[in-house]
């Protein structure tokens, strides 16, 4: 009973303490169920990104090779953990969590300085339990570390205002500065804070002094990520350069708003080498990432001032969708996930409501003149937001930054209706009001056409190509034939089906599937590729080369493609087409250590083993793609840039090993064999190669060590029980 009482006490006494015990009990049941979910590894595209650069820095990658493609805050955030915790989804999961009890805080403290203590409970107890928000704390993503700081940002220019010290104003800068180096899209609204310090102080030397304090603990955190960009790229980008491309997506003939998809024949699978080269062979000129990121920008502004009628319905739309009760997915089925989760599908409360509730307390505070400039503060950056992201395109995510606020403005709306007496004014003005909210809803509620298949469909591909990867090829094929039934026209999808029914064995499915793309999307590459590997492992050759070709003249860069096109060269045994291809293939593509080792594996098998040396030597030296640029790290492709870059030093030094070793050159067979094993242990004639290259220079005590090695690694291989039985 004491226990009772003193918890009573506590509850009564703190109540957002209470609430935040609650927070952390919900998204504790909801990490549990997750936890035993399918899905709880499956990191799609950003949030796979995300964590493959943050193991690269927790590995010792800390400055990297390149200008941040994406701002990096949260990145070396959850670096750190991975130092210190190991690479976890766990503890990533974890401290989204953390991030997003803390924003639950601060939605409260916001509240209480707005409208008082019924409000902030009200609005921290919605934000505590507020579904869309729990998943996105849950994800690898930087949206609920931005719902924060601006969040937090927001408490400190309020605390600012009324105290007018200096420390709050530099707080608020510095937490502006972190919220920028998460997302730079924040920065647009920085000079809101500065006009509003100007508005509401009439002293304009403190102002001035306020702003500048205010800008300068902004630029404090900035300047550092701007000038790692200038000393590793010798580029002036200011925090990262994906802002042009966004744009672009966001304003183009093929725009619809809210998916992050190019115009065909690029779609939604467009990659950051995509980009580059399109910029560069229209320049025709080698571009530094800030003149990419300008290039795309121009492309967008140009569409804008040429289609200024279609500009405004895409714009008008977006904001229709910011306002909109749908969650538009971004790389996960967000409608499967929460009918799939009892803990988010129990909690009765959505976006149309929440807006309802706005709609409801904006009423109240006009009709009631209660709108005083810290509320206005928070509609204008809430509207601000809104209407600054709307320049690109809207998801569910990208909106969230600003739900808390709507949130506490709601829990106004909901308290205020509450508070009814029998008085005839009174009753009047809850029936407007209630007549309002409803209305609200209802326009909220209705979903937006087309918007939400669109997004389910992008869902169910990410997740097809989950299984794909792990090899559950049954799991991926009825994925992707249920997108199909819904979406007949989605772009890769007949592609990746016939990937999936290829490691099956099942090469006429294959086949059917692969021609099936190239039919629907006669101008995107990737069909013509598999077919042509399809007749290559088929030992159709020149069926191969043409469809080699046919991908190529669509795709001139197209690292696979020129393999593909290499390898039947070198079993037709045309020497002047792989010259010519090698020539052309180191212009055109960015993966040119790949070229240089296939063009060294093939002189190799042709026993030009001059040529060879000097392509694999070459191969050697390649540096791996920058992890913060990384195509490869969106996907499920099997290896991230710096894993395929060992793998090829691995294969080089093989070669070269097994050469020297034809060329009775032991000591640089045993020196390459070395460095193939540091780099790929599992490649079984390296150690080959190096037993022979000690047994053959007399060192016969180290030709027994590593045979011993290889036995217990590949028992079965004959070879190596062959050379080792001629040791004992």
């Amino acid at each position: 009973m004491i226990m009772k009482r003193k918890i009573k006490k506590i509850i009564s006494e703190h109540p957002l303490f209470a609430i935040l015990i609650l927070a952390g009990i919900v998204r504790g049941l909801f990490l549990l169920y997750y936890y035993y979910d399918e899905q709880w590894d499956q990191l799609l595209v950003d949030s796979l990104f995300h964590n493959y650069w943050a193991q690269s820095i927790a590995n010792g990658n800390i400055i990297g090779q390149e200008a941040f493609f994406r701002a990096p805050f949260y990145i070396y955030l959850l670096a750190g953990l991975y130092a210190v915790f190991g690479n976890s989804i766990f503890i990533a999961r974890i401290f989204g969590f953390l991030i997003g009890i803390s924003s639950v805080y601060v939605t409260g403290r916001i509240a209480l300085r707005l409208f008082g203590k019924k409000t902030a409970i009200f609005a921290a107890l919605i934000h505590a339990v507020y579904p869309i928000a729990i998943y996105f704390e849950s994800e690898l993503l930087v949206d609920s570390l931005l719902t924060f700081l601006v969040e937090l940002s927001i408490l400190c220019f309020l605390y600012a205002m009324k105290s007018k010290t200096t420390k709050w104003f530099a707080l608020t800068g510095l937490i502006l500065g972190l919220a920028a180096i998460t997302k730079p899209t924040i920065l647009a609204l920085v000079p809101i804070y500065i006009i509003w310090l100007f508005m509401n102080n009439r002293n304009l030397l403190k102002s001035f002094s306020h702003s500048i304090i205010l800008i300068g603990s902004l630029l404090i955190i900035i300047m550092p990520v701007t000038v790692r960009n200038l000393l590793v790229a010798d580029d002036f980008v200011l925090i990262s350069s994906s802002g042009g491309i966004n744009f672009y997506i966001g304003n183009n003939a093929s725009a619809d708003g809210s998916s992050a998809s190019m115009p065909p024949p690029l779609g939604h699978n467009w990659q950051i080498k995509d980009i580059n080269y399109i910029a560069e062979h229209e320049t025709g000129r080698e571009l530094k990432a800030s003149e990419i990121s300008d290039f795309w920008f121009k492309k967008g502004i140009d569409w804008i001032t040429s289609n200024k009628l279609d500009f405004l319905k895409l714009y008008l739309h977006k904001l229709y969708l910011c306002f909109n009760n749908l969650e538009i997915s971004n790389n996960r089925d967000l409608r499967i996930f929460f009918d799939n989760n009892p803990i988010l599908k129990s909690i009765p409360v959505n976006y149309a409501l929440i807006l309802a509730l706005v709609s409801v307390a904006v009423f109240f505070l006009i009709v009631r003149r209660e709108l005083n400039g810290q509320i206005l503060f928070v509609t204008v950056i809430i509207l601000s937001y809104l209407l600054i992201i709307s320049l690109f395109f809207i998801n569910a995510r990208f909106r969230l930054p600003v739900v808390p606020l709507l949130i506490i403005i709601a829990s106004y709306g909901f308290i205020n209706l509450l508070n009814i007496d029998k008085r005839t004014k009174s009753l009047k003005l809850h029936s407007i009001a209630l007549i309002v909210g409803i209305g609200i809803f209802v326009l909220s509620y209705s979903a937006p056409p087309q918007t939400g298949s669109i997004n389910i469909s992008g869902g169910l591909f990410n997740q097809g190509n989950y299984y794909l990867y792990k090899g559950d090829y049954e799991k991926a094929i009825n994925l992707y034939k249920h997108l199909l039934k819904s979406n007949s026209r989605f772009p890769d999808a007949n592609l990746n089906l016939g990937v999936a029914y290829l490691r099956q064995g099942n090469d006429d499915s294959a086949e059917y599937y692969f021609r099936r793309e190239t039919e629907l999307f006669p101008d995107r590459a990737d069909g013509y590729l598999n077919i042509a590997s399809l007749h290559l492992i088929n030992g159709r050759h020149l069926l191969s080369l043409e469809y080699a070709d046919s991908a190529l003249s669509l795709k001139p860069y197209h690292t696979e493609a020129i393999i593909i096109k290499m390898r039947n060269l070198a079993v037709l045994y045309d020497t002047l087409g792989l010259q010519k291809t090698i020539k052309q293939a180191l212009i055109s593509t960015s993966e040119k250590s790949r070229i240089w080792l296939e063009a060294g594996l093939i002189y190799s098998n042709w026993q030009m083993y001059d040529l060879a040396i000097d392509y694999l030597r070459t191969a050697l030296t390649a540096v791996a793609v920058a992890a913060e640029t990384d195509d490869r790290a969106f996907t499920y492709s099997g290896l991230t840039g710096r894993q395929l870059s060992r793998k090829i030093k691995a294969r080089a030094a093989y070669q070269l090993g097994f050469i020297y070793g034809v060329r009775n050159d032991l000591i640089r067979s045993i020196v390459m064999s070395n460095l193939a094993l540091s780099n790929d242990s599992s490649i079984a004639e390296a150690y080959v190669n190096l037993i022979n290259g000690y047994r053959l220079s007399g060192k016969t005590d180290s030709a027994r060590y590593v045979s011993q090695i290889a036995l217990d690694k590949f028992p079965d291989h004959r070879t190596i029980q062959a050379i080792s039985s001629t040791l004992k």
